[in-house]
């Protein structure tokens, strides 16, 4: 034990200097957005690599646990299935509008930072590209904001940064949902009028009216409602479809019309500038 406290009090100035390093390290990683995404991306392939092959080693030994999963994802494939072949004009719509060709594994997934990341292993070369949206089994997941050759890296849901154009699905009127920076199973639900009818148990679902996600994506479940006596909205929070805990697979979205849309919104963005 003396031997112990010698040798810490002969290099406490190095002890100290990596501990401060540290926790400068961590302060610029959490406040800072852009540094904490290139930390976050793992886009340096040593880091993304690492993580490719831990991932690999683990999914070995839950393989019954993903054939269950695949199994139940299945189900719920073919139940929407049958539920649209009644109105074949309402699949080509779907199909059209969003082009789920790009399957993705996530190798990296960050829940208890205010600006959470997930990093996926496809890039570029895989069709991947900056601003396509993702979605999992259950719900939307994020958007991409960089790619490298074989990885990409995605804003979660779970970021302040993230608002997401949404729609009460009972009544059809536009709201907005953002993560606070708390509970990851929740977010909070905005700007729903106090005129309109909600009760938990409403489904919340993307409104379509961006170029990321297609209409109808759902996003989670009214689980609390409030309502103050002058207040112009409903406070209200939602349960996330997406469970980021045991997030695993994803799909990517690469939406039709989406390069024009940007670049009209770029113009119009312009001529208020």
């Amino acid at each position: 034990m003396q031997r112990l406290l010698q040798i810490l009090y002969k290099y406490r100035t190095f002890i100290l200097l990596i501990l401060l390093e540290g926790i400068c390290f961590w302060i610029i990683v959490n406040s800072n957005n852009y540094h904490g995404a290139k930390y976050f991306t793992s886009s340096n392939r040593l880091v993304a690599t690492i993580a490719s092959a831990s991932n690999q080693v683990s999914d070995y030994f839950r393989l019954a646990e993903q054939n269950k999963y695949l199994a139940l994802e299945n189900a719920k494939l073919r139940q929407r299935i049958l539920s649209l072949s009644d109105s074949a004009s309402t699949a080509s719509l779907l199909l059209d509008s969003a082009r789920l060709g790009i399957k993705a594994k996530v190798i990296d997934n960050s829940l208890f930072f205010r600006n959470n990341y997930l990093t996926l292993n496809r890039g570029h070369a895989d069709g991947v590209h900056s601003g396509m949206g993702v979605v999992g089994p259950d719900g939307i997941v994020g958007q991409v904001l960089h790619t490298s050759t074989n990885y990409s890296t995605v804003i979660s849901l779970l970021h302040s940064k993230t608002m997401i154009s949404a729609h009460h699905n009972p009544t059809r009127t536009l709201c907005s949902v953002v993560w606070k920076g708390e509970d990851p199973l929740y977010a909070e639900l905005l700007f729903l009028p106090r005129h309109i009818p909600i009760t938990p148990g409403d489904s919340i679902s993307t409104s379509g009216f961006n170029s990321i996600y297609p209409e109808n994506q759902l996003i989670g479940i009214v689980s609390e409602v409030h309502l103050e006596d002058e207040a112009t909205f409903y406070q209200a929070k939602i349960k996330l479809a997406t469970g980021f805990y045991n997030l695993t697979h994803v799909y990517l979205l690469d939406l039709s019309g989406k390069e024009e849309i940007d670049s009209l919104n770029q113009e119009i963005n312009k001529l208020y500038e």
